[in-house]
C-alpha cells in the first residue's frame, strides 16, 4: 500500500511538473507573439519615420 501511494504521489508530481512547463511554454509563446508583433509595428513605424531621413542623408552627400 506505502509502495502505491508513493507511486501516486511520483505520478502526481510528474504530472504537476509537466503542467507547469506547458504554463510556461504557453507563457514563452505569448511573449514571443508580443515581441513580433512590436517589432512588425516598430518596422512601419520605422519606415514611415526613416524614409525621407534617408534620402535626405544620401541628397546631401
Amino acid at each position: 500500500m506505502k509502495v502505491e501511494e508513493a507511486k501516486r504521489k511520483e505520478a502526481m508530481e510528474r504530472q504537476r511538473k509537466e503542467e507547469e512547463r506547458y504554463r510556461d511554454l504557453e507563457e514563452l509563446q505569448l511573449q514571443i507573439e508580443e515581441e513580433e508583433e512590436r517589432l512588425k509595428q516598430m518596422k512601419l513605424l520605422g519606415k514611415n519615420k526613416s524614409r525621407p531621413k534617408l534620402s535626405f542623408a544620401f541628397d546631401s552627400k
